[in-house]
């Protein structure tokens, strides 16, 4: 997916020195379409460097995208073929103009003909719908989802798809909890998506935050023993995770947190401000672990409207607050600093952080991570952005007093 692909890998912080292409990776594969030289070699750094944003390498073994049954699809669809043709650019040139439009007459005979849910149809449906998502055209993209969800249903349903073609049938999902961080609901029922998370090794010991509510330590130990998994594949050399499963996981754990207050409703947790600001930042925290199809997390703009919301007004009730609220704050401050809030748009940031330190006898960043690590934190996506805020809030600090 060659524009798409481009925006994806050099719009990715901390994307690094691409992998080196060998003679035999992909001279055989064939397109649907001629492509010149130039869109060739581009298609064919896609599908290595995708497979590291979509799988990072720290904590997944190598996914093989030649072969697998997703790109099998794309491969063998012209109307996908069209829709590769991406730009990186913010606007949209003639080219991709005509290519998208190419694209969509050709996405159109194929749901009118005999092959109408076929996986090449749902494929090139949905590489639709991300080419929407990477544009920030969400309205298309969720009409796009609309229709994958009626086409899923005539197949048999995505517990079916699931089981024919689980590479395949994940990407709706995917998108379906994107969108409905962006749009508040997910079309997908939690209970009829049949994922599945990796369980951990359930030693996680960390003191969980207090709560009334049932729900809250249940999802809270499961992400908290996520993390520790990935840490534990990336500092300790443990085995690593499949790939898929990966991608499973997270969609487990962000159906589940979505189910239990969609974004798009009234707010109305019965623990209050303190499970509201929970659950919210745990969202954000998962969008550190979702691949983005989109420029960057700026686009939950609804995630982020929410969390800004309940952080202020858990701030202004945290004078009475023990320090476990406290370090809850602190926690979602530097979790939603480094993830969907960003720092030129919320200078109260700093000020908040900085204050919070104070009040829990925190003055340097190893005292700061260590707090951190309480909750959920995987060093090597949070560490550095999150020293950063630190650093930048201390800098900071002469404006503020």
């Amino acid at each position: 997916m060659t524009g798409m692909a481009l925006q994806f890998i050099n719009q990715r912080s901390g994307y690094s020195k691409p992998r080196q292409l060998l003679w035999n990776d992909l001279c055989l594969t064939s397109f649907p379409q001629q492509l010149d030289p130039e869109s060739t070699k581009l298609m064919h750094r896609w599908f290595f460097d995708i497979s590291d944003v979509l799988f990072p390498p720290q904590f997944c073994s190598k996914f093989d995208m030649v072969k697998s049954i997703w790109v099998n699809c794309v491969l063998a669809d012209e109307a996908s073929s069209y829709v590769d043709f991406f730009e990186r650019k913010p606007g949209i040139s003639s080219k991709a103009l005509y290519h998208i439009s190419k694209a969509y007459g050709l996405v159109n005979l194929k749901l009118s003909g005999p092959e109408s849910v076929s996986d090449n149809a749902i494929a090139a449906v949905v590489t639709l719908a991300i080419y929407q998502q990477i544009h920030q055209q969400h309205s298309t993209g969720l009409i796009h989802l609309n229709g994958l969800y009626r086409m899923i249903q005539l197949r048999g349903g995505i517990a079916r798809l699931m089981k024919e073609n689980r590479a395949l049938a994940l990407k709706p999902l995917r998108l379906d909890v994107e969108l409905a961080l962006q749009n508040g609901s997910p079309l997908f029922r939690s209970d009829a998506v049949p994922v599945n998370a990796v369980s951990g090794d359930s030693r996680t010991t960390k003191e969980q935050p207090r709560s009334t509510a049932p729900w809250f330590s249940h999802i809270m130990l499961d992400v908290l023993n996520f993390a520790s998994l990935l840490n534990g594949r990336e500092r300790e050399g443990r085995t690593k995770l499949d790939p898929l499963n990966y991608t499973e996981t997270l969609l487990s754990l962000l159906y589940r947190l979505i189910d239990v207050a969609p974004l798009g409703q009234p707010r109305s947790m019965s623990g209050g401000l303190y499970d509201d600001v929970a659950h919210l930042a745990m969202l954000a925290f998962m969008t550190t672990l979702l691949p983005e199809y989109g420029r960057d997390r700026s686009s939950y703009l609804l995630l982020s409207n929410r969390l800004e919301s309940t952080i202020q007004d858990f701030h202004v009730t945290s004078a009475d607050t023990p320090d476990s609220g406290l370090s809850l704050l602190l926690w979602t401050l530097f979790i939603s600093g480094v993830s969907v809030l960003k720092r030129e748009d919320h200078w109260w940031l700093s000020f908040f952080i900085l204050e919070t330190c104070e009040r829990l006898d925190l003055y340097d960043w190893p005292a700061v991570r260590r707090q951190l690590c309480e909750f959920p934190w995987v060093y090597t996506l949070h560490d550095v952005p999150g020293r950063y805020l630190w650093e930048d809030a201390q800098r900071r600090s002469p404006e503020i007093a």
